[in-house]
């Protein structure tokens, strides 16, 4: 009689705990759910804040900026070195040597691979 009593018992408080924990189950579903739609929603809103458009309404807007003229641009010919700051120095030169170096290696591989066998 009283293990008949605390098997139901047992089977009662383990009905109660399954129920409780698929209570919580559904709840963290739930959450994560909204947790999705949070993040999506986000995502969208940066989506539009980083628009080509929009981005140009702020830098005009809130920015003060504006879109480039013609006539505001200069173009500087024949400036010596000594007005236009420091000098770049050897390497440019260097990578200018090896980049037609590779080019000239891989006009002549390419020359060899078209010439018939």
């Amino acid at each position: 009689m009283v293990a008949a009593a605390a098997s139901g018992t047992f089977l009662v408080w383990q009905q109660v705990q399954a129920t409780r924990y698929g209570y919580e189950v559904e709840k963290a579903r739930l959450e994560v759910r909204r947790l999705r739609e949070t993040i999506l929603y986000d995502d969208l809103r940066w989506q539009k804040a980083v628009a080509p458009a929009q981005l140009a309404h702020h830098a005009r807007t809130s920015l003060g900026m504006q879109p480039v003229s013609l006539d505001s641009i200069r173009i500087l010919e024949n400036v010596s070195p000594s007005d236009s700051g420091p000098a770049l120095g050897p390497w440019p030169r260097r990578v200018l040597h090896a980049v037609q170096g590779t080019l000239s290696r891989v006009d002549a591989l390419a020359s060899a691979l078209r010439r018939p066998t």
